[in-house]
């Protein structure tokens, strides 16, 4: 049976783990800092596609479902979500050893998370609080994340090359594109 969690090779994770009483300012403050420029440290995780994480102290309903009233949660909750290339464990193994710096200030705010967050038990606590995805749909399934970045490279390259040769006899463009794309 195929798994709610995968779309053609990508694999969709999600975990939701219960911040600590006391933490959730200062948890929001790190994963604020995280969004300042320059390269997320998810970026460090191979085949990351994308990943977020949301603080949620409530779930609200849409009162079509008959829930007119938000879901007042006991604790806020801390959701971390991603897509990736390939399967969850290597993914999660890598994720461990690229974010041991950020994981204490992250996990290391949540109830259960084992200290140090970090390693093969930190491992262990984002598969024991991992959430099968309802529906998960990768943008780009069949293609991994190097596939994806050639094809936005290429289409840049192509933009470019419209650009600088816009106004050109059609056999300078042709022969520019020849030189520029060869086969």
């Amino acid at each position: 049976m195929k798994s709610s969690n995968v779309s053609g090779q990508a694999y969709g994770f999600l975990a939701m783990t219960p911040i600590k009483p006391g933490q959730e300012a200062g948890l929001r403050a790190y994963l604020e800092d995280l969004r300042d420029p320059g390269p997320s440290p998810m970026s460090r995780v191979p085949g990351t596609h994308m990943a977020r994480w949301v603080i949620v102290e409530r779930f609200n309903w849409d009162p079509f479902y008959d829930q007119p009233e938000p879901d007042a949660l006991a604790l806020p909750m801390l959701i971390f979500s991603t897509c990736f290339d390939g399967g969850l464990d290597g993914y999660l193994d890598a994720l461990c050893v690229e974010l041991a710096a950020e994981a204490p200030f992250i996990w290391g705010r949540c109830i259960g998370c084992p200290d140090p967050a970090a390693g093969p038990a930190l491992k262990a606590y984002l598969e024991h609080n991992q959430i099968d995805c309802g529906f998960f749909f990768a943008a780009y399934g069949q293609a991994t994340l190097e596939r994806v970045r050639a094809s936005l490279d290429q289409r840049d390259r192509l933009i470019a090359f419209a650009t600088r040769t816009q106004g050109l006899p059609p056999a300078e463009i042709q022969r520019a594109f020849a030189l520029e794309f060869p086969r």
